[in-house]
């Protein structure tokens, strides 16, 4: 029986260019890459990296830092929900916030939702290089019945974000928010981004609206979100039960 996981690449290991084939999660061996074929179950996608990009962002702002490379939290985020009957996705109204190489938000897209996935404006050319790798070209736009991928920036926190992209999105409609690795504790224990997270997933949601998110500070979610439940291990595919990833869903009703 295949595994339901398979990541498949190309490195360099001692002046040879071998090819790699992973069923488990394991991001050193990825980070290697500056392509990564994914399988989830039966869905297919490939996903372009930098990976020179993830060290130095701190030096130099320029480079895109952990948003160049592919991550277990989206690995796992992406795998729980192509696990799910099919037809949940067909028409569904997605955002993805955060979304780097747009892992999470081209499996939704290739299921059947029209989703659109945000990041800060340095992010978006490596975002749209995935979307053109799968299939969504902006130049011919959505088909009918058929899932669709495009880009917005969205960076929380800065000005005018929520009274601008936020408010548009949500004037769109959207059945649900999926966010991975988004937020980040600090060597003091905090997250000072993590309110403008929380406030532009509640500000994106209606009262029927999910938010499935990894890593974030419940003490924060609950202050907005009536609902904060964690999605149980079991319901994740074996290969990606990963203890340190945790997946909650959030719901304002």
């Amino acid at each position: 029986m295949s595994s339901f996981l398979a990541l498949e690449f190309e490195r360099w290991e001692d002046g040879e260019r071998l090819h790699k084939r992973l069923e488990e999660p394991n991001r050193w061996e990825v980070h290697s890459a500056e392509e990564v074929d994914v399988t989830l179950g039966d869905l297919r996608l490939r996903i372009i990296q930098q990976p020179h990009q993830l060290a130095g962002a701190g030096v130099n702002p320029e480079k895109l830092g952990v948003a160049a490379a592919l991550w277990d939290g989206a690995l796992v985020l992406a795998g729980y929900l192509a696990a799910q009957p099919r037809y949940r996705y067909l028409g569904l109204r997605c955002v993805e916030l955060g979304a780097g190489v747009g892992l999470v938000g081209l499996a939704l897209a290739a299921m059947g939702a029209r989703v659109t996935l945000t990041d800060v404006e340095k992010v978006l050319p490596l975002m749209r290089q995935n979307l053109a790798a799968n299939g969504f070209d902006p130049t011919r736009g959505p088909r009918e019945g058929a899932g669709w991928a495009e880009t917005e920036e969205l960076e929380w926190g800065k000005p005018g974000w929520m009274e601008g992209p936020v408010k548009r999105l949500a004037a769109q409609g959207v059945d649900l928010v999926v966010a991975a690795d988004c937020c980040y504790i600090d060597q003091d224990g905090k997250s000072p981004s993590t309110p403008a997270f929380v406030q532009t997933c509640a500000g994106l949601c209606g009262p029927d609206t999910r938010c499935l998110v990894r890593a974030c500070l419940l003490e924060e979610a609950k202050k907005v979100f009536k609902k904060v439940k964690q999605v149980p291990l079991s319901q994740v595919p074996r290969p990606l039960r990963l203890e340190y990833v945790d997946i909650w869903e959030l719901r304002l009703k």
